[in-house]
């Protein structure tokens, strides 16, 4: 048995020295892992949400057969919050600048509709990744356009789409199959990325 203070104290430094020798200096670097919550923080079923431009007019408008919302820290909001919605259905309003600004259907285009059986969106809904049979379509005076993929990220707020995966679209002009897609809803602008296959429908050439 140990009486002596200073060989206690020894053999405490020894400890020590033994576990810094097994200790991996690379897991102070190592980021915590984030934690997968087992139950949502909330859900709501039959959820709908609607955001406004800044002079009050509809932007965006989501509805879903059920949305739960996860919270990362148990007491306290934070970014890393998400929720899990199932059939997601999105639809965006663009807007044009237009002179008569007055009137209260003015610069409101065809509106874009987004639907998808998963999305999984961020604290804010600001960003929404849809999963499986994800179809965006708008029907406008000149037709139908209609794009098909099996996952696409929807910034509703900025009404900007966009994937990595193979696209199928069709419009008024032809039908097109590409790897990869952005799209400014709000502008009606699409862009194929890659591998861009088409067929041009000639019936669709102005006289």
């Amino acid at each position: 048995m140990l009486k002596n203070p200073l060989a206690w104290l020894g053999l405490v430094v020894l400890i020590g020295l033994v576990a810094i020798w097994d200790f991996n200096p690379d897991d102070l670097l190592r980021p915590v892992p984030e934690r997968e919550a087992e139950f949502p923080h909330a859900y709501l079923i039959g959820s709908e949400t609607r955001r406004f431009d800044t002079e009050g007019r509809l932007y965006h408008h989501m509805v879903s057969e059920r949305a739960d919302h996860f919270q990362y820290l148990p007491k306290r909001s934070s970014e890393r919050d998400y929720s899990l919605i199932q059939k997601p259905d999105i639809t965006l309003y663009g807007r044009e600048e237009q002179e008569d600004e007055s009137s209260p259907e003015a610069g409101i285009e065809a509106p874009w509709r987004v639907r998808a059986e998963q999305g999984r969106s961020d604290a804010n809904a600001t960003r929404i990744h849809l999963r499986e049979q994800v179809r965006v379509w708008q029907q406008s005076e000149e037709g139908l356009t209609e794009l098909t993929t099996s996952e696409l990220i929807i910034e509703p707020d900025r009404q900007f789409a966009e994937t990595d995966k193979a696209v199928n679209m069709r419009s008024p002009q032809g039908r097109n199959r590409a790897v990869g897609m952005r799209a400014d809803l709000g502008k009606d602008h699409i862009e194929l990325l890659s591998e861009v296959r088409g067929t041009y429908d000639a019936q669709s050439r102005e006289p």
